[in-house]
């Protein structure tokens, strides 16, 4: 044999192929725990990339989730009246969670009941206006518990009784309060995902989400309907007090024009006619001042002198009915912001006063301290005293309870809004038979001792 035949054959040289039965080289070892510490963390690094698709994937539907819910939430605030925030809400309830059958139930707090307003998918039987007592059924356990529910079998859940399986498709239902600040407003409820699947914890969420927007545009909803309704009868009752005069002045106006009557008699018209316009003069006094647009002077003056010019003024009037006067004004009171609206105030307080106490006698006791950073001045009577539904409608422009001719009800809305210009409070308390007491603070200490005016 040839010596390179040796050399490829391996001979006595003892370099080139492993002899058979012969275990393996050393650098064959070698060589196979790096490629076993290679996989190794080619392994590890696939799981950490599994891991982050995972996260990227969970991310993603978080997206998805909040870019829906900028959507829902967008056409909620857009909606300007109940019917068409009701439409809205329904749609993007039933999109978000891909429901064929979502409701709106919103809560009476009177009757303690929940009431279906709107409805949205192929129902069984008609449900909107249905009543649910809080506490009966899905939407009721929702109404009393005040926390999101999902439901994903209801025929396995022991909490509520199946009355009606054949009424949905599946047995799975979501169920939120629609709450504001604390206060239920109603409960917003989804059955049947559109793939027959239970609802998710992701779907739960996304309904809680929903409802809190819904709720705040409730609140703006119902707040704006609100003001539109006291808006409209303001203009009803500021049309009823207008007319009332202007046609008694007109009437008496033609008849004197008419010239059938004898003189005496045209005096009588013409003097009935001045009185209907006077009275239609201080109605628009009235409103200008409750505008706020003809500001009276708001320097500052002394309250126990408006105090005392205000009961003076009343004097006659006391008198007349045999009511005592007190005053108790504390003496080293800080001048305050007021004017002349605060003169208006105390001197429609005092009016009022000796009013509720027209059958004769009673005391009117008019009193000024300074407590923390305010002047109180209290106006209290001895009077007949009001009731609570009075109470509630006493600084209602237009709301009176004195006869025809003797109040336009203006006097305390105006008092009120002078109060609010001050950025001082009113308050009254008040029991029929026990008299009246009406509180006024008004703030002190930013005005210089000596700029008060008598």
């Amino acid at each position: 044999m040839s010596d390179a035949s040796t050399y490829m054959a391996g001979g006595d040289s003892g370099q080139g192929a492993t002899p058979p039965g012969s275990g393996p080289s050393p650098w064959q070892a070698v060589e196979r725990r790096v490629l076993l510490s290679r996989l190794h963390e080619l392994e590890q690094k696939a799981r950490h990339l599994q891991g982050h698709e995972a996260h990227l994937r969970e991310l993603s539907r978080e997206v998805d989730l909040l870019s829906r819910l900028s959507r829902a939430a967008h056409a909620l605030h857009r909606a300007v009246d109940l019917r068409e925030l009701l439409d809205a809400a329904l749609g993007q309830c039933a999109a978000l969670l891909r429901a064929d059958k979502v409701s709106l139930l919103l809560h009476e707090p009177q009757a303690n009941e929940l009431v279906v307003v709107k409805a949205c998918g192929v129902f069984s039987v008609p449900i909107e206006g249905l009543r649910l007592p809080v506490g009966q059924g899905v939407a009721g356990y929702v109404a009393l518990h005040r926390e999101p529910l999902r439901v994903e079998d209801i025929a396995r859940d022991g909490r509520f009784a199946v009355r009606d399986s054949g009424r949905y498709a599946t047995g799975s239902f979501l169920c939120v309060p629609v709450q504001d600040n604390g206060s239920l407003l109603g409960v917003l409820s989804a059955t049947d995902r559109e793939d027959r699947q239970p609802f998710s914890a992701e779907d739960l969420r996304g309904a809680a989400a929903l409802a809190s927007e819904l709720a705040l545009a409730l609140r703006r909803v119902q707040q704006v309907e609100a003001g539109q309704a006291g808006q409209r009868q303001l203009m009803a009752k500021l049309a009823h007090e207008l007319r009332n005069p202007l046609d008694g002045a007109l009437r008496f106006l033609n008849l004197t024009l008419a010239g059938h009557s004898p003189a005496a008699s045209r005096r009588r018209y013409l003097l009935a006619s001045k009185q209907g316009l006077e009275r239609l003069n201080g109605i628009v006094e009235g409103l200008v001042g409750l505008s706020g647009c003809a500001r009276a002077d708001d320097g500052p003056v002394s309250v126990n002198d408006l105090a005392t010019q205000a009961v003076t003024l009343q004097e006659g009037k006391a008198q007349q009915r045999g009511v005592r006067v007190e005053l108790d004004l504390a003496d080293g009171l800080p001048p305050v912001p007021g004017g002349l609206g605060l003169f208006q105030v105390f001197t429609n307080l005092v009016s009022n006063a000796l009013d509720a106490m027209e059958a004769g006698g009673g005391t009117l006791a008019v009193s000024s301290r300074r407590e923390g950073g305010a002047i109180v001045v209290r106006v209290a009577d001895t009077g007949c005293g009001m009731p609570p539904e009075v109470l509630e409608g006493l600084f209602t422009p237009f709301f009176t309870t004195k006869p025809a001719g003797r109040g336009m009800g203006l006097g305390l809305a105006v008092c009120r809004e002078v109060m609010d210009r001050l950025q001082g409070r009113m308050e009254v308390t008040s029991k029929p038979g026990h008299g009246t007491v009406f509180t006024v603070a008004v703030p002190c200490g930013t005005i210089p001792q000596g700029a008060a005016r008598p």
